[in-house]
This record gives structure tokens, sequence and C-alpha cells, in this order.
């Protein structure tokens, strides 16, 4: 995101460490002031939540809803429940999908991508090709799925068992997975990172995963092994 097209910035609070970029002729400061103030609303909405319900932030396999939570709280369960992961697993797709749709909605902008965390929700113009990041991997930034603007809006969110802070009963080194929801890919990319416990099992992984009516395509890694599949183009990067 960091070429002439997009005009980049950042907000966050706490975990919720958003990078986000939208078309470079539009930008206005108050872009970024409306994005942070989202980010606080979402924060709160879901402190709030944990606060009434505190195995929600713990829980690893899902949970039943109470009441009539927050559309951005109920997403979460709802994906929580197909994906069969605890709710906090669709938090960083969920967040990345309403704050790049508020910005969409409050300015008007044809072009948003919000990256948090390595979960990207985009909407586009023109198109992107997005990278594999697998740390040690030597597939690592070579593989990436060309995205077109009629395949979005889209949400591609990536998990992983040897990268990041994340918890994983996996050892994947990327599960990256494109649905049209952000909190179902984050969802069902934490569940395929969870399955993968060798490199033989990446394409058995990837194939289970495609079959989920949710999912567009699957890029899975472990070590020089890669499952790939799905309606999006997948380019090799140099």
């Amino acid at each position: 995101m960091g070429n002439e097209r997009w005009r980049s910035f950042t907000a966050g609070c706490q975990e919720t460490d958003l990078w986000i970029a939208v078309s470079a002729e539009v930008y206005a400061p108050e872009i970024e002031d409306y994005a942070e103030h989202r980010v606080l609303f979402y924060r709160e909405v879901l402190e709030e939540h944990i606060r009434k319900n505190p195995d929600f932030l713990h829980s690893l396999s899902p949970l039943k809803a109470s009441g009539d939570p927050h559309f951005l709280i109920r997403e979460m369960y709802e994906a929580s429940e197909k994906a069969g992961t605890g709710p906090m697993s669709s938090v960083a797709g969920a967040m990345a999908e309403h704050v790049c749709m508020d910005l969409i909605s409050g300015f008007g902008i044809p072009e948003v991508v919000v990256e948090n965390g390595g979960d990207i929700f985009m909407k586009i113009t023109s198109p992107v090709t997005v990278s594999v990041y697998a740390g040690s991997s030597p597939l690592s930034d070579k593989l990436g799925l060309e995205i077109k603007p009629a395949q979005t809006p889209l949400s591609v969110c990536c998990s992983s068992g040897t990268v990041g802070h994340s918890y994983s009963s996996g050892v994947a080194d990327a599960c990256l997975i494109a649905c049209r929801s952000g909190a179902l890919a984050d969802a069902w990319a934490t569940a395929a990172c969870n399955m993968v416990k060798n490199a033989n099992m990446v394409r058995e992984v990837a194939d289970l995963m495609l079959q989920k009516s949710d999912i567009q395509s699957v890029v899975i890694i472990k070590d020089d092994q890669a499952g790939i599949g799905g309606t999006l183009e997948v380019k090799i990067l140099k």
C-alpha cells in the first residue's frame, strides 16, 4: 500500500492496530480522525460485551449469544459457530471490515484497504495483489492472490502457527482464507491453521476448506508445501 495510488495512515486502540490505505485523490485529514473514532467505538462495543460475558474473551470453542448483541458481536458469534473456533478468532477480520465499510459510507471513498494484524478487508476499483508472508518457509512472499474489483468487498485473512503471537494448535506457516465476510475469513483461517499438524496435511486441509460455501480461495503453506485453490487467481511472485 506504500505507493502513489494510496494515502496510508494508522489507527489503533490496544490490540487493534490498523494500517489503512484510501484513494490518494480523495484523502483528507478528517478521514484519519473518523477512522480513529470508529476504532474506539468498536473497541468499546467489544470490551463492554467482554465485561458482561468474560468467557467471550478466552473460549476456544463456539459460545451461544445471549440477548441481542451489537451486530459486530453477533457476527463474531456466528463466524465462531460456523468455523468451530472461539469467538475472538474473528475479531481482527470483523474490525477491519466494519472500519473499511464505515469509511466508504462516510466519505464515498472509491478504494479502501484496511489491514489489521495480517487480516485485510478491501473495496477496490482496480486489481491488487496480496502476497502471503509465511515466516521462514521458502515459499514466503513467493505466492500471491490477485484480487479484481468485481470480487470486492472482500476479506483476506491469514493465521499462522509459527509467526506472530496469536494462539494456534497447528503448525502451518500461513493459512490464508478469502471470504466476503471479515469475521468468517478470520475464523476459518484460524480453524484451518489449527488443523495443519505437519507439512503433509496442507493439501488435505485446503481441500476441506474449499468445500465450505463461504470460502472463495485458500492458500496454506507449511515449509516447502502449499495447498492452493479457489476462485481468485494465484500469482507466482519474484
